[in-house]
């Protein structure tokens, strides 16, 4: 194997690297709504511990400062990512001595204030890493930008949700791995919740050493790249210019329509991405069964990305990849909605398994197309301002939705509520794919220089680190 072919294998492990930390970060928040789901949590509670996840939707306000503002021996991203990671791994450890007093006294407020702490600071990493992986690829293929980060953020979940809730268990680990293995049985899971927490955090720490490690400490080397892409990486943009950046974009009416795509396309499942476990949890399902349920589908999470690495149109596969889900998550309305008749039979959960393996794999088809679109579209001189701009714009559609769906809950009736949410969804999403599938096909066929501020020169040169590091172009 080449050396060209080991840097690019390890861009690729870095980037998904970076975000599992991500969706170990958002696995865990979603099991915190379900620890709070089994403490009884209203609605109307679960709705404001929703907020959290605004800043993912807010993020766009700091870009610029991430993007144009940092110590250029670290350089762009390690200067802000280091700090931030590191920050994130002390409050996990310092939470992890109260948390589970804050979830059984259902202390909702100050809950949801470190978690919107947390949030901030992963949305703030979120920046750097989506920054540093378009430069990474925008040479080669730039699709595996999205794959990095659906497999970074796949695996990370995994982690934080169903690992954390099944071996957490008491039940499912005296059933399932103390009896068999003869072992007396106790009344925690293998680990506590405090201790999952606590290692999370030494995780965050263990992974940003390495990271510093290996790219602070670096021999200088003789290296043939794209200029473009080293003055991508040196220039220092001016924080004005990087913000002035987000204003242009929108000049551009490519820009305006693909904005309104981003907010609105999760109209059609926002009743069944937000509600569909809460549900299952109000059925009496409990956390732990729930996890196990979720584990199929982590196959195709992989399978997926992976699959669709060099997919060329990429907003082609996100059309087709709508209807499909709209099926998907009527079908497993219906089949909730009759748990109270078929829950004790044989059938009921090798049936939930693969309606979840059918709605998560159309899912994921519209996520890995609309991040590699993104990515492929992002001008790499501001990529960090360019993908948090897309992607904030997605995330505050899904967050209005996400709370808005949790808030009218509380005013339908109890045992219909995600019946009703759901159908009402699923009308409003047939009408927006009619209403945009034309817009995707021609956003999809512009040429990439149409999203660009500039248009790119592209020239092959020797660039040479000294000692000192600074540029010499020969």
């Amino acid at each position: 194997m080449s050396s060209k072919e080991n840097i690019y294998i390890g861009h690729i492990l870095l980037i998904i690297i970076l975000y599992l930390l991500q969706g170990f970060i958002q696995g865990f928040t979603s099991s915190i709504q379900l620890y709070l789901a089994s403490y009884k949590a209203s609605w109307q509670q679960q709705a404001t511990f929703s907020w959290v996840f605004y800043p993912f939707s807010l993020k766009i306000l700091w870009a610029p400062i991430l993007d144009s503002i940092y110590y250029y021996r670290f350089g762009r991203y390690l200067t802000w990512l280091i700090p931030i990671q590191i920050t994130i791994g002390i409050i996990l450890i310092t939470m992890s001595f109260y948390l589970e007093s804050l979830l059984i006294n259902l202390e909702i407020l100050p809950l949801t204030f470190i978690f919107i702490i947390i949030y901030f600071l992963i949305a703030s990493q979120d920046i750097v890493v989506d920054g540093w992986s378009v430069v990474l690829f925008s040479s080669s293929n730039p699709q595996w930008a999205s794959t990095g980060q659906t497999i970074g953020q796949v695996i990370g979940y995994f982690l934080a949700s169903t690992v954390l809730i099944t071996f957490e268990s008491s039940n499912f680990t005296n059933t399932y791995i103390r009896e068999p293995l003869s072992l007396p049985k106790r009344s925690s899971g293998l680990f506590t919740l405090q201790q999952f927490t606590f290692f999370g955090g030494i995780g965050f720490f263990i992974i940003s050493i390495i990271i510093s490690v290996i790219f602070f400490f670096k021999k200088p080397s003789y290296k043939t790249i794209n200029v473009n892409v080293q003055k991508k990486i040196y220039k220092k943009l001016d924080l004005f210019e990087t913000y002035s950046s987000i204003l242009k974009l929108f000049q551009k009416q490519c820009m305006r329509k693909f904005t309104l795509i981003l907010l609105t396309f999760e109209v059609g499942f926002a009743a069944t991405n937000y509600m569909t476990t809460l549900s299952l949890s109000e059925y009496g399902i409990t956390r732990d069964t729930i996890a196990l349920v979720n584990i199929p589908p982590v196959v195709l999470y992989i399978i997926i990305p992976l699959y669709m690495s060099r997919i060329r149109r990429p907003l082609k596969w996100f059309a087709y990849g709508y209807i499909p889900r709209l099926i998907s998550a009527l079908i497993l309305a219906i089949y909730i909605h009759f748990i109270p008749d078929i829950i004790h039979t044989s059938y009921f959960y090798p049936i939930l398994i693969i309606l979840f393996c059918m709605n998560q794999a159309a899912l994921y088809i519209m996520v890995v197309a609309r991040v590699g679109f993104c990515a492929r579209i992002s001008e790499p001189e501001i990529a960090g301002t360019y993908m948090t701009l897309l992607a904030t714009i997605s995330n505050l559609g899904q967050s209005i939705l996400s709370t808005l769906v949790l808030y009218i809950a509380n005013w339908l009736p109890k045992t219909h509520a995600y019946s009703i949410e759901v159908g009402g969804c699923i009308i409003f999403g047939l009408i927006w794919i009619r209403l945009f599938w034309y817009t995707l096909r021609d956003l999809d066929n512009l040429p990439v220089e149409e999203w660009y501020l500039k248009p790119p020169t592209d020239v092959n040169i020797t660039v040479f680190y000294d000692t000192k590091d600074t540029v010499k172009y020969n």
